[in-house]
Formats: C-alpha cells, structure tokens, sequence
C-alpha cells in the first residue's frame, strides 16, 4: 500500500507542475505508463502500459487539463450525470465533497467492462486537473460478457474505496 501511495503521490507532483511540460512516461501501481498522445492538440494526456494501444488496452491513466470549470464538487456531480445518461444501468458512486467519482461501465455490445477511478484537482488557479485510473476486462478473455462483468464488480469492491483515498489523501 504504502509503494502505491508514492507512486501515486509521484504522479500527482508530477500533474501540478506549471507550464504544460508533459512526461513521456510515469510510474502507476507498481507499472509504467507510456504517453501515447505526445503530440496532443488538446489538454489530454493518455498513459498506456508497454505494447498496448488505444484500441486495446487493460489499464490506463487519463490527464486532462479543465479550464472551464473551477469548482471540483460541480465537476465531479456533472461527471456523474454525463456517465448516467451515456451509459444507462452504469454503477456510480460520487463524492462530490472530494471531487472523486468511481464508476463501472460498458458499451453496448458489452464486448467489455470498464472500471475508472477519477479525480478532480484544483491546479493552481489554471482551472481543474481530471485524473483518471481505468481497468477493462474483456468478454473474450473471461470466457464472455458476464464473466468480464462479475471480474470488473470484483475488481471494484476491492480496490475502489482504496484508489478513491489514495487519490483524495495525496
């Protein structure tokens, strides 16, 4: 735990540094994480394990940049909606006070199930830093869609509360 929470607090020094430097790669949960997005034109950064793309991956970190919003507990209750309506029967849980949001989702096909973790950030009077941890589990490695479902509610009754402190202490 406390190896995750360095690693953690590493990634969150490294998401409040000032002038739009981006690191190629960071350290998560005892994994690294490649830029895949270097030459972005938009504030979002995405961070994928070795030899995954964004097509096909089983974790990854998100980083985006808000300047529109200034108010994580208003950003966190409108990121809850917007996964309600887009994904209907998605499973949410909001803490609007700590700008935290966990949330299980899926496509239509249901080809796989996807477990996210995110936080908002206050970043310096530049706005708000979303931070995003995601998980998939795919139907054809867990021998179909309702294997992939019960692995990725498993996976989110053991580790949610412990991303959502994890993010929220750091």
């Amino acid at each position: 735990m406390n190896k995750i929470f360095m690693t953690l607090l590493c990634l969150l020094f490294f998401t409040q540094t000032t002038g739009g430097a981006v690191e190629n790669k960071i350290k998560f949960d005892g994994e690294t994480y490649h830029l895949s997005n270097p030459d972005a034109k938009s504030e979002k950064y995405f961070y994928l394990l070795k030899d995954e793309n964004m097509g096909n991956w089983h974790s990854k970190i998100t980083i985006e940049h808000i300047i529109d919003k200034a108010n994580k507990t208003e950003a966190s209750a409108e990121f809850a909606h917007e996964i309600q309506s887009q994904t209907p029967g998605a499973s949410v849980l909001v803490y609007p006070d700590a700008g935290t949001v966990g949330y299980l989702t899926y496509p239509e096909n249901k080809d796989f199930y996807e477990y996210n973790t995110v936080v908002f950030k206050n970043n310096e009077g530049l706005g708000l830093k979303k931070i995003q941890y995601s998980k998939r589990f795919y139907a054809l490695e867990n021998n179909g869609a309702e294997n992939a479902r019960l692995k990725a509610i498993e996976f989110a009754e053991d580790n949610n509360k412990k991303y959502m402190e994890m993010l929220n202490k750091s």
